[in-house]
């Protein structure tokens, strides 16, 4: 690698041919300015003829293409029909999928939190469901025993009572 010297030696000479070029720069752009605009003055007669005598034969093979173009159409509509007609179930499916996920989605990112309140007490529904939880298992039983819990509140009697697996009752006072 290059000392921070030499480098700066490096830049300085750049900028001093840059600094020398320059009038050498502005000179080529004055005499190409119209030398360029001359070229451009010549050839445009030319491009002007190219185009009137490339049109006719352009029109020419268009106008032979046409009956082919009009074949293809004909015979592709059919087919396109058919396609669109079969995918239509497909497209809807996947829609309807989508939508379906999306809903999903949200419903699992949610979170809720409910509330009973009551006179002078406020209690959060799943705290009651977790004291029910503790209160199985310690009375012998394993959590994840538990596949579904009925819950019925009587506010008035500061009260959970509950089923668990259709067998297990029992009731909580909150």
């Amino acid at each position: 690698m290059a000392d921070k010297k030499t480098t700066d030696k490096i830049k300085e000479i750049a900028k001093n041919v840059t600094e020398a070029a320059e009038p050498y720069v502005e000179k080529a752009k004055m005499k190409a300015g119209p030398v360029l605009d001359e070229a451009k003055k010549k050839a445009a007669p030319m491009l002007d003829e190219a185009k009137a005598k490339a049109e006719p034969a352009l029109n020419e093979a268009m106008k032979n293409a046409q009956p082919y173009l009009d074949i293809v159409k004909e015979k592709a509509d059919p087919v396109l029909k058919e396609v669109k007609k079969a995918t239509e179930p497909a497209t809807k499916a996947v829609k309807s999928i989508g939508r379906d996920i999306t809903e999903s989605q949200a419903k699992r990112n949610t979170k809720t939190e409910f509330y009973i309140q009551y006179k002078d007490y406020e209690v959060r529904t799943d705290d009651i469901g977790e004291k029910i939880r503790e209160r199985y298992v310690a009375e012998g039983h394993k959590a994840s025993d538990i596949k579904e819990m009925q819950v019925y509140l009587k506010p008035e009697e500061n009260t959970a009572y509950y089923v668990i697996n259709h067998q297990y009752t029992g009731k909580f006072t909150y």
